[in-house]
Formats: structure tokens, sequence, C-alpha cells
């Protein structure tokens, strides 16, 4: 016959000994993505959806500050500098009237303007006073892409401007 002794003796409970990892520990993604040059800066998407990059080439080959890319959705935004323009309502006419001349692109008005190409493409067009500098964006996305991505393109395109802490006070 085999018997078991329980003790009742009170257990003590102890920490395990080292160090304990600190929770949130590593680096977050800045909330304001900003141009290399410190010419303008945007808020980035929440979703993560969005890869945004600097320091491309366009297929001109001139450098494209601002890349942002849903390789998910097929969905991108871009930003160039607009140096030497100072007449932002004239920038987003003429680009207006330049893509109107495309027979299959209907656009809008004014200092931004949304289009629609065929039954594939739809895009917005904005030009931005960021301080000294003036930014076109430049955002299209696919015709089924989620209503979701058409907000995360406004939320970037409205939060488009100077750097913070560029502009003396006052100026904004």
């Amino acid at each position: 016959m085999l018997l078991l002794a329980v003790s009742l003796a009170p257990a003590r409970v102890t920490s395990p000994m080292g160090r304990a990892p600190k929770p949130g520990h590593g680096l977050s993604t800045p909330k304001m993505w900003q141009d290399r040059t410190g010419h303008f800066a945007l808020e980035r998407p929440a979703a993560e959806r969005w890869m945004l990059r600097s320091g491309v080439r366009g297929p001109d080959g001139e450098p494209v500050p601002l890349l942002a890319m849903s390789q998910e959705t097929g969905a991108q935004l871009v930003v160039q500098s607009a140096d030497g323009i100072h007449d932002i309502r004239l920038l987003a006419r003429m680009l207006m009237e330049n893509l109107a001349g495309e027979a299959r692109v209907h656009g809008g008005e004014a200092y931004g303007f949304s289009f629609t190409v065929a039954d594939e493409v739809r895009g917005r067009v904005a030009v931005v006073r960021a301080g000294d500098y003036v930014a076109l964006a430049v955002a299209s996305w696919p015709m089924g892409a989620p209503p979701e991505v058409v907000d995360d393109v406004d939320a970037m395109i409205g939060s488009l401007g100077p750097v913070p802490g560029a502009l003396p006070p006052g100026v904004f």
C-alpha cells in the first residue's frame, strides 16, 4: 500500500530572477512623414496597407520626393515639388485642362480636383502651398478599391503642408 502525504504548509510565490522585458520596447513609426529637403510633410495613414518611399525617380527620371503605395489595393499617391510656381490656382487649372484634353479623363475644378479614367481608375490631384513651396499631389486607385483607401488618400492630401516648426509663429 502506497500512502501520499499532503503538506498544508503555505506556498510562497516568487518572481523569476533576471530582467523582465519592458512592454513597447522598440521604435515606433513617426506620425508625420517629412520630405528629405524639408519642403513639406504629411501625416502617415494609420492603415498598414501603405508603404511610403522617398528618393525614387519618376518615368522621366526626375526625383519624386514621396511615393505612397498600397500593394494590396493598387492605390498610389505621388507628391512632387512644383518649384517656381507661385499661383497654385493657375497650376491646378492647367493640370485639369491638360487632363481634360485626354478623351477618357473627366475632372473637377480649382485647387484640386478628382478624375476618372474610363471605368478603371479614379484619382485626385491637389496643389498645396507648403510655406514657401508648392506641393503637387497626384493619387490614383482602381475603381474597385475599398472606401478606406479613398479616406486614406483624402487624409494624406488634407495633412500635406509645411514641415512642423519650419514656419515662424503666426504664419498659418
